[in-house]
């Protein structure tokens, strides 16, 4: 059996890369820097190791029209397509499957994501899918849905799908892999790893890993943990996780890599573990992960750094506690200023995130978290722009509130635009405050001498370019026609 994981044509002159993997934002880009896709690798990779013809078409990266798309498809001619979706690219993805299913008879269709998960409905009313697949482990779930269609097994839970009367039929029991040991290691040649990287690696030889899958945290903002994952965080073994650190040393050449874990730092026990592990066999890597800056402290965070962590990012948000309180952060301001200095002492690099535009808050407020972020110090920064995706907490609160400003329309919610109504200014204010934001940091005299001052080599001369050229391109798009 021949099965089929893509990325549907996304992509625009005008606009640029809509990144749609896995738990980052949906966001149209101006430059290629695209997130490994690690829970499709799994997904292929269990197939393959199941005796599945396997393939991959990421027509976002290989910015594919839809007549070469489907022309690929024609030529591998599969009998499963399995497809990844968020919310802006929903409808979009809706016609692709359409034009699919009236192209190639006999194709089963299945949609993944976290969008499909919250309004699985939505989909099958509006496209010729044969499975939404409602969230947990959807790499194993997918390869029973494959084995009973083969006859092998029984259906799996937590599938959404319309039955022989038209009738969908949903079953909202998740399913969840019980030891995440026992998935295998991912097969990096089913999609290629050296596609994938981030704009502040040190190193071309990067790529991305995980280490535990869901988040223990409720931010009302956050989609992908409480839509996927119920809630709930499991973790590999610290044996297995480094056991395949030495894998993707050995035999892919890397240097570096990032943990794309929701909360890297949440378990210390398990990270001292993992640090430990890495000291002890001597393995010669860099890695950086996402962090939470209540649960680092000074013995963490020394051992992380003894094991090579490069970077951390840290989430932010805002530098009002109101704010925080409101997005259910369960922190302080002064938890911020702490791990900040902690991790600085530390000696490892920091990249903070925030957000700017809620509809409580007052141009002193936006104001007051860029110079909260100016004075942290960060090494490197994102401010985005709040998305209230279906299914969060925050989504639920805007439409009870009338926040909305375009409702449900799902095209709109690629973080380009203000989508919350702001009490006290308009959409083009706060998407100028939003801009001088990126402005006031990266081109402050204070930010450019502290990299100056760090400019020790030729890769650090590169990883600079690769920044600004993200900064200016990437999330500003000052050379594009449609400027944010």
């Amino acid at each position: 059996m021949k099965v089929l994981f893509s990325y549907f044509p996304h992509y625009s002159r005008e606009k640029g890369y809509l990144l749609i993997s896995q738990n980052r934002f949906a966001k149209y880009r101006g430059n290629p820097e695209l997130i490994y896709p690690l829970i499709p690798a799994s997904c292929l990779t269990i197939l393959k190791n199941n005796n599945y013809d396997v393939f991959y078409i990421d027509a976002i990266y290989e910015k594919l029209n839809i007549e070469k798309f489907l022309d690929r498809i024609y030529k591998i001619s599969p009998d499963i397509i399995i497809f990844e979706s968020k919310t802006p690219s929903i409808k979009k993805d809706w016609e692709v499957v359409n034009i699919i299913k009236s192209e190639i008879s006999g194709t089963k269709i299945f949609a993944c994501g976290d969008h499909v998960s919250v309004l699985p409905e939505e989909t099958l009313e509006n496209s010729k899918v044969d499975f939404v697949i409602l969230g947990g482990d959807y790499d194993y779930v997918t390869f029973l849905l494959c084995e009973f269609l083969k006859g092998k097994e029984k259906f799996p839970s937590g599938i959404c799908y319309k039955n022989l009367e038209g009738k969908i039929i949903i079953d909202k029991k998740i399913t969840f892999v019980q030891n995440l040991d026992d998935l295998p290691f991912i097969d990096r040649e089913i999609i290629p790893w050296q596609n994938y990287h981030e704009a502040w690696r040190l190193y071309e030889e990067f790529t991305y890993m995980y280490g535990s899958r869901g988040c223990p945290y409720r931010c009302t903002f956050c989609s992908w943990p409480q839509m996927l994952y119920d809630g709930k965080v499991r973790f590999r073994s610290p044996e297995k996780i480094v056991e395949e650190i030495e894998l993707l040393i050995r035999k892919y050449g890397i240097k570096e890599l990032f943990f794309d874990d929701d909360t890297f730092t949440c378990n210390k026990k398990w990270v001292l573990k993992i640090c430990e592990l890495i000291i002890e066999k001597d393995l010669k890597i860099l890695w950086s992960c996402n962090g939470r800056v209540d649960n680092v402290d000074d013995e963490m965070l020394k051992i992380m750094k003894k094991s090579g962590c490069r970077m951390i990012k840290f989430g932010v948000e805002s530098a009002s506690q109101k704010t925080l309180d409101l997005l259910r952060k369960d922190y302080t301001i002064e938890d911020v200023k702490k791990a900040f200095e902690l991790t600085k002492k530390n000696k490892i690099l920091i990249h903070a995130t925030a957000m700017i535009g809620f509809p409580w808050e007052t141009k002193k407020d936006m104001l007051d978290t860029i110079k909260f972020i100016r004075k942290l110090q960060p090494d490197t920064c994102q401010f985005s722009l709040p998305i209230p995706y279906p299914g969060t907490k925050i989504f639920e609160l805007a439409e009870q509130e009338g926040w909305l400003i375009y409702g449900r329309n799902w095209e709109f919610y690629d973080m380009s635009q203000p989508l919350l109504k702001n009490y006290y200014l308009n959409s083009e204010k706060i998407k100028k405050i939003w801009k001088k934001a990126w402005i006031s940091v990266y081109f402050s005299v204070p930010f450019v001498l502290r990299k100056l001052k760090n400019l020790k080599n030729f890769k650090v001369l590169k990883l600079y370019f690769r920044g600004l050229i993200s900064v200016l391109i990437g999330h500003l798009k000052l050379f594009s026609k449609n400027e944010c």
